[in-house]
């Protein structure tokens, strides 16, 4: 199987444009299979693989271009460095009708010819969703996403899958190896703040998306929310305490913003969204009372220290801390990050006819709740094989919550 090159066509138009005869640029191997990234310039996301020099050289004449695999063997071989590394040398010869291209891989001894692949601009990235999604108005869109963790990092990901093409992170917190299990970034990213991680995965996605992180608390920069919010056309509540949900909630109605409301209960055996709309009558605060209570939630999943630090006191010891968290599995979480996804985009796309945007009639309630297993808050549920239209697991359920009246937030 000869090596695949892919090259990047934005970076290649450049090149070309610039009507330089050679220019050096760096290739990243996948070590045994013979895959080779090229760049001819720094990527926003730091690249994966083990780096090889690349020449990037521009024919004018074809005959030179043809043979330029035999008149470049003597001279690369001369600065051939003679520990074992690998040269790439792409040749290129701008026809009449189309782009000519070749590429070689040159090591001490050898030279193999190469496939060229190209990685394509922004309008070819996203052809496929074109009838489910209006791809060009998705590239408009600002999300603004608070909380990266578990929930918000699967969900900023699958966004930008769909073409979104703004957004706003925030998060103030970095990634830690308990985190690892749930979270879309992986060990490379230890250490890192999750705003920061979670915008190269969404420009491995989509590299021509506008990502803004700021590792800043909600509450505290109240009025900093406020014109992230304003200048955003939707946004996503995940974040792990009801302060921070108030606030998003109270800066929601003040702005007529539209906030998606995702969470899990204890250890993730069930979760719910709720969905703020300037035009309905019940917001966030209707669902959850100021103290946390309410008969539409139940306890909550307790899924980092700093939420335990906050619930006991201080000499409780970190062993017995370490028993309060209840994480769930991964597999617990995805459908509620999916509800919260299909919402998101519903919303996205209400002013322009899609397949997603017709979806709209079919989720047309605020609170949704769903069950992972008939454990605590679900035992009075009918098993899954036998449920004879009861309430049962692994299920979505919709229901209209009535505004209340004596609501501080939104009365």
């Amino acid at each position: 199987m000869r090596p695949k090159v892919f090259l990047y066509e934005e970076q290649l138009l450049e090149v070309l444009a610039s009507n330089i005869e050679q220019t050096t640029g760096v290739a990243y191997e996948w070590k045994g299979e013979n895959v080779y990234h090229v760049y001819t310039k720094a990527p926003q996301v730091a690249p994966a693989g083990y780096p090889a020099v690349a020449y990037i050289r521009v024919f004018n004449d074809l005959v030179a271009f043809q043979e330029s695999r035999d008149s470049f063997y003597n001279y690369l071989f001369d600065h051939f460095p003679k520990d074992g590394a690998h040269l790439l040398l792409i040749c290129l010869y701008q026809g009449t009708e189309k782009l000519e291209h070749m590429a070689h891989l040159f090591d001490i001894e050898t030279v193999v010819d190469c496939e060229i692949h190209f990685v394509p601009q922004k309008c070819d990235l996203y052809s496929r969703s074109k009838g489910l999604l209006e791809t060009e108005v998705m590239s408009e869109k600002s999300v603004l996403i608070v909380g990266l963790g578990s929930f918000g990092s699967n969900i900023a990901v699958e966004l930008a899958k769909s073409g979104i093409g703004k957004f706003i992170l925030i998060d103030m917190d970095f990634l830690e190896l308990h985190n690892i299990a749930r979270h879309q970034c992986g060990i490379n990213d230890l250490g890192r703040f999750k705003t920061k991680a979670v915008r190269d995965l969404i420009l491995q996605k989509n590299p021509y998306a506008k990502v803004e992180t700021h590792e800043i608390s909600v509450i505290k920069m109240y009025q900093l929310l406020h014109t992230f919010m304003a200048k955003s056309d939707l946004v996503i509540c995940t974040t792990d305490n009801n302060n921070s949900r108030f606030a998003i909630n109270q800066a929601a109605i003040t702005l007529h913003k539209t906030v998606v409301f995702g969470r899990a209960i204890t250890r993730a055996e069930g979760g719910d969204v709720f969905l703020l709309k300037p035009e309905n009558k019940t917001c966030y605060a209707c669902l959850i009372n100021e103290d946390g209570t309410s008969k539409y939630s139940t306890e909550e999943e307790i899924s980092t220290s700093k939420q335990v630090d906050g619930m006991v006191p201080a000499y409780v010891s970190p062993k017995d801390k370490e028993k309060l968290i209840q994480v769930g599995l991964s597999s617990d979480i995805a459908p509620i990050c999916t509800m919260i996804v299909k919402l998101s985009l519903v919303e996205l796309s209400k002013e322009t006819p899609s397949v997603i945007a017709y979806l709209g009639q079919e989720l047309a309630y605020n609170y949704y709740f769903w069950a992972n297993r008939r454990t605590q808050h679900y035992l009075n549920y009918s098993p899954f094989s036998d449920a004879k239209g009861n309430p049962t697991i692994l299920k979505w359920y919709g229901a209209h919550i009535p505004a209340n009246e004596n609501c501080t937030c939104c009365n």
